[in-house]
């Protein structure tokens, strides 16, 4: 069964850009909405309406914003209609990726669940809108699936949402059970917190509710730039791009923005012309991060992305604990507390070891070693579109490990698993094994790893205690041009 999900935007130009590679993957989730919002970035503005007089830290750690007063202008707004225009696109490459995988979306359907939310400035939640009310209907429907709602912008629309539920049911005797039901049932995985509503209603009402936070810049957005060297960063830079992505007649990625592209963006200032503005190199980004220059193609932002890359059937087990790892990264739980005391479920990202091409040891963001299986993965969804003949495609492998996934063992226990992998495409698959240390307990150190052909063999270390878990990442990776992978991930539990 599909993991159902709603996704909310402030139009951002890397949200656009998230929306787009979305699409790509449309037929791996089950999407019951596309809603725009607004952020501390951007807004419509609201007739005598009235900003704070405050200043807040943007997400690389710097103000974003000086100016106080009327919230009554639009701020760095790029309207609506957009997108139309990318479903406009996906309706263009639709056929082709349905000779490739089923599932895909209709387009029509895609615009019937596209609304506008609450968008008129900076945490903005005054009355109900389109949005707010479809989230409201697909959190109180029968359905009893997880409903992952993605927060690529502000929080607000979710919570006017839940706060239109709140009352209208709060003085009824059902109350207290559908609260614990809507707790359980909702989880938000969010580009960090872009407004204040989170903080201001979502947690002093709704404290229980997952709230995780996939926000990696560095890995996947802006400051990539900073990240050390090796395949990860190598799929971002311009020559992969333009070769493997933006080279492919897909109208998807027609629209696709990278540094210094040409594309102008609606609603910016010079600033904000990432592609059209050559000064932007020195005035904006090399004031930032260290006078790095990006070149023309280098791959720009997708900072929200993760929060759908969590949802992906790729393999490793996110979802069944954040703190277990994956594509997707690694989570940890935030001690946050709102202002009654109670503390709320809040998870940030972990970093995980990432060994570069000089094989030098670094702590990095948790996602960062899986860019480049994340880019070629892209890479390939976009020559989908671009080739309708599923026998010129490439598709990922289907990787199995004939113990299971699950197993219990004793220190000084010697474990053995034996992988096995189908390629659709009738391609060598390469399998392998690693420790994931950073997942696991102490003890996972010392543990002995010996592997030959699809078969390893891990010995538990003495020092195991009853209890710990040892994460094991099978990976089956395809030898083809885009070298598609699957992964399973073993947990091994000491009794």
């Amino acid at each position: 069964m599909k993991l159902r999900t709603i996704i909310t935007q402030d139009a951002e130009v890397d949200d656009q850009n998230s929306l787009r590679h979305f699409l790509y993957y449309a037929n791996e989730v089950e999407l019951q909405g596309i809603v725009q919002t607004s952020s501390k970035f951007h807004w419509v503005g609201i007739p005598g309406a009235v900003k704070p007089d405050k200043k807040s830290d943007d997400d690389f750690g710097g103000e974003y914003a000086e100016v106080s007063g009327p919230f009554d202008q639009p701020y760095r707004w790029p309207g609506t209609d957009w997108m139309m225009r990318e479903i406009d696109d996906y309706e263009k490459d639709y056929p082709n990726l349905c000779k490739h995988a089923e599932g895909y979306p209709t387009p029509d359907y895609l615009r019937s669940i596209t609304k506008i939310g609450n968008i008129g400035y900076e945490g903005e939640m005054e009355k109900a809108t389109e949005g707010s009310n479809l989230i409201k209907e697909r959190i109180l429907d029968d359905d009893e699936r997880t409903l992952y709602i993605q927060v690529w912008g502000g929080t607000n629309t979710v919570a006017r949402a839940l706060k239109d539920i709140q009352e209208e049911y709060e003085n009824k005797p059902e109350w207290t059970e559908l609260h614990a039901k809507i707790t359980k049932k909702v989880v938000i995985t969010a580009c960090g917190e872009q407004d204040p509503a989170y903080k201001e209603y979502v947690a002093e009402n709704w404290p229980g509710i997952q709230f995780i936070k996939t926000l990696q810049m560095q890995s996947y957005a802006y400051p990539w730039f900073v990240m050390p060297e090796g395949e990860s960063k190598d799929t971002l830079k311009a020559d992969f791009m333009e070769k493997e992505i933006l080279s492919k007649d897909s109208a998807l990625i027609k629209g696709y923005c990278t540094w210094l592209d040409g594309h102008e963006y609606e609603g910016e200032g010079p600033e904000g012309q990432f592609g059209a503005n050559p000064n932007i190199v020195n005035d904006w980004f090399g004031a930032r991060f260290l006078k790095i220059v990006p070149q023309k193609y280098d791959f720009l932002s997708e900072g929200d992305s993760p929060t759908f890359f969590i949802l992906l059937p790729w393999g490793t087990r996110t979802l069944e604990d954040v703190t277990y790892g994956g594509v997707a990264g690694r989570y940890h739980k935030v001690d946050f507390k709102n202002s009654k005391g109670e503390d709320c479920n809040v998870w940030d990202v972990s970093k995980d070891i990432y060994v570069d091409k000089d094989g030098n040891e670094s702590e990095q963001e948790s996602m960062w070693l899986y860019v480049a299986d994340i880019q070629r993965d892209f890479a390939a969804r976009v020559a989908w579109a671009a080739d309708g003949s599923y026998e010129k495609g490439e598709h990922s492998p289907k990787l199995s490990v004939e113990q299971g996934v699950d197993i219990t063992a004793a220190k000084g226990d010697v474990v053995t698993l034996t992988a096995s992998a189908e390629n659709p495409d009738k391609l060598d698959t390469a399998i392998s094994f690693r420790v994931y240390k950073d997942a696991s307990a102490d003890c996972a150190a010392d543990v002995k790893l010996e592997v030959s052909d699809n078969t390893a063999k891990i010995t538990i270390s003495e020092s195991a205690k009853s209890g710990d878990l040892i994460h094991i990442m099978v990976k089956a990776e395809s030898n083809g041009h885009y070298r598609l992978f699957d992964y399973k991930q073993v947990i091994i539990t000491v009794k």
